[in-house]
């Protein structure tokens, strides 16, 4: 049994090490940057308050992301339960895939990588932010998700094709962002 100071240090390096990639994570599912913070924050507090038997161990990544991605599936359940206010009949209603071209002003690798993701399907784009932002490897995404590696290896695959095509139609726009998704795919 370690020390609570001990103990709180190796939650503080946890917590610094994996808040942004698992904020990125949610934001895959939730889409909403407040929202995703404070689903992160408040599964680092449960582990705090109830899990500290993981702290240090190597199943906490798992635990993590597992968490996080439950914490986000039921955020969206209760969000879309929750009625925000009458409909008038303006509502634009954003359809998947009817995405407007982008502009010449989003030609920063943020907006093009965002933008890349988006095109992917849902799975898709959960196995490529989990293994590529992540840095998970397939083994704790199959154990993650509960598929099997032959699926995470199929899902990869699909995901990194469908970022070449997309690159391939914007390869006008920016070589830095071709450039850096050689990286990310090697």
């Amino acid at each position: 049994m370690q020390e609570p100071n001990q103990l709180y240090r190796i939650f503080q390096e946890i917590f610094y090490k994996y808040y942004e990639p698992l904020c990125k994570y949610a934001f895959t599912i939730v889409k909403e940057p407040h929202s995703c913070e404070d689903i992160v924050q408040e599964t680092f507090l449960r582990v705090w308050e109830k899990k500290q038997n993981l702290i240090g161990s190597e199943e906490l990544t798992w635990y993590l992301y597992t968490a996080i991605r439950n914490n986000c599936l039921s955020f969206l359940e209760k969000r879309q339960k929750t009625v925000l206010g009458d409909f008038n009949g303006q509502e634009v209603i954003d359809m998947p895939g009817e995405r407007p071209a982008p502009t010449a002003k989003e030609t920063d690798y943020d907006t093009l990588l965002k933008n890349a993701l988006e095109n992917l399907p849902p799975k898709c784009r959960e196995v490529f932010v989990l293994s590529r932002v992540s840095n998970l490897t397939y083994k704790q995404i199959s154990d993650s998700l509960g598929i099997s590696i032959k699926t995470v290896e199929n899902q990869m695959g699909k995901a990194l094709k469908i970022l070449r095509s997309y690159i391939r139609q914007k390869q006008g726009l920016s070589i830095i962002f071709c450039t850096i998704f050689l990286f990310l795919s090697s």
